[in-house]
């Protein structure tokens, strides 16, 4: 059970606890439509039908990980670039992985969290246009916390990378107050301390990875991520790529 979190200013002060639902996703863009306050949680121990980005499923042990969704209103945030609210998601991720001491945290372009190479947790960002204006925004969260055996080799959990990993309610706020400071820090328009910081913890950057398009699978050097989202890969002939979401897979 998930009671309101009195260390954060706003986030989680609305909290929507759920023994198990098909999507906190869902039920948050539902809350979102029914004009509930920013900072409105919904969390679950058992999301039975978890998305992950491009329709992909997100699939957790019930009761062993964190999956969440957390209602923002980010109505500063310019529609054409919305890549930066997974800016300050996945920055907020980093700084609460590195409290822990995780130093190999490192953020995947372009909504992944890993810790070397094993992918620790993911996140879906859904957006509400009015007009011309961000209306609003559901982040939606999943970490793989007690978590210890994955269908896939290259999952991992802080139970698998750590001795002591924190139980899920402590850890859940802990994340909030780092989500709440990156937040903050976007509100306030320190958009490119966020971009230079973002660009410093990319997994594989400036280093030489497989990749692959619609042409196969090719070497390249991650260069950067652009504002508006696309990841620039500089290929064997010293040619730039640059990619949205979905037209490059990491083949590791």
């Amino acid at each position: 059970m998930y009671k309101i979190f009195s260390n954060t200013l706003f986030l989680g002060k609305e909290v929507v606890y759920l023994p198990t639902c098909h999507s906190t996703n869902d039920i948050a863009s539902d809350l979102l439509a029914r004009n509930r306050p920013e900072g409105a949680l919904v969390i679950t121990d058992d999301q039975t039908a978890g998305r992950g980005q491009r329709g992909n499923t997100w699939h957790s042990e019930p009761g062993q990980n964190l999956t969440f969704s957390v209602l923002f209103r980010p109505t500063f945030v310019v529609p054409s670039r919305p890549f930066s609210l997974h800016l300050f998601v996945s920055l907020a991720l980093h700084d609460w992985l590195t409290q822990l001491g995780l130093t190999s945290a490192k953020v995947k372009w372009p909504n992944d969290l890993y810790l070397g190479e094993r992918k620790l947790g993911g996140i879906l960002i859904e957006n509400t246009l009015k007009g011309a204006r961000m209306a609003g925004s559901v982040v939606g969260i999943g970490l793989n916390i007690h978590q210890t055996k994955f269908g896939s080799l290259r999952a991992t959990s802080l139970a698998l990378e750590m001795e002591n990993p924190p139980a899920l309610a402590a850890g859940l706020e802990s994340m909030l107050l780092c989500l709440e400071r990156r937040y903050l820090q976007l509100k306030q328009g320190r958009e490119a301390q966020l971009w230079q910081t973002y660009q410093a913890v990319l997994l594989g950057k400036g280093e030489l990875r497989r990749y692959e398009d619609e042409r196969g699978v090719f070497e390249g050097v991650l260069q950067e991520v652009l504002p508006n989202g696309q990841a620039v890969i500089v290929d064997g002939q010293r040619q730039s790529r640059a990619y949205h979401h979905g037209e490059v897979t990491w083949r590791f």
